[in-house]
């Protein structure tokens, strides 16, 4: 059983759109025969959002993030789940992504990741512990309470989250193609889409939309075009 947790705030028309395209994942990945869920952690109208299509919530402030993927995570681990995948509220995933389910000694991560903005998207190659989303195992989560990184923290929850954890971790990549993860960058957002691009970026392309439709459900293409627009 997969659980996606996801922290919100604000951005209430693109966290909407992406938690639709979760959903999208959940019933494909339901029709492969894996069961999956969402769990959306905000203090604002996304708990409306994530409630109407059909996910369970956690009310927690915004004031710090590291707690609210703890929170989450906590609430995934209390109600049974085997993999546990922090995401955020402004990303798609392909559900190929997720199958088959991992080896549970491994941590599957992926390298591919693309930031989108209205005029243009770069395809990054991330190295490290890579960009995800990551999909950790309930043995790694359950020694440390599945509360790994430190509540007050508001960056950089990935490192430190996989710093928290009391074992090491194994990484399993996951590369099957540069759109297999995608991030939209409407404000307020952590990481600027130039410094990601300066960093690790392969190429850019200056028609995002059909870069996109070409890879994701078109109406939610065009949905998030149109905000982006605006």
């Amino acid at each position: 059983m997969i659980w996606f947790v996801t922290p919100a705030f604000q951005r209430f028309e693109l966290t909407a759109i992406c938690l639709e395209q979760r959903k999208r994942v959940i019933e494909s990945l339901a029709a492969s025969g894996v069961e999956a869920h969402q769990v959306v952690v905000a203090d604002d109208e996304n708990l409306d959002i994530a409630r109407a299509l059909g996910f369970d919530v956690v009310e927690q402030s915004n004031e710090w993030l590291g707690r609210k993927f703890n929170d989450g995570q906590e609430y995934a681990g209390k109600h049974g789940a085997e993999w546990i995948v922090p995401i955020g509220s402004d990303s798609w995933v392909d559900p190929a992504y997720f199958l088959p389910l991992p080896n549970p000694k491994l941590t599957r991560t992926s390298g591919m990741y693309i930031p989108v903005e209205p005029t243009r998207l770069a395809e990054l190659k991330v190295g490290g512990v890579g960009a995800g989303p990551h999909m950790f195992h309930r043995s790694l989560m359950a020694p440390v309470g599945f509360r790994p990184a430190p509540d007050k923290i508001s960056r950089n929850t990935d490192h430190n989250t996989i710093r928290g954890l009391r074992r090491p971790v194994r990484w399993e990549w996951r590369d099957l193609h540069p759109y297999q993860y995608v991030g939209f960058r409407v404000a307020p957002y952590i990481t600027e889409y130039d410094r990601l691009w300066h960093r690790w970026g392969v190429q850019e392309r200056k028609d995002p939309w059909a870069a996109l439709a070409k890879n994701y459900d078109t109406d939610l293409v065009d949905r998030v075009r149109m905000l982006m627009a605006s």
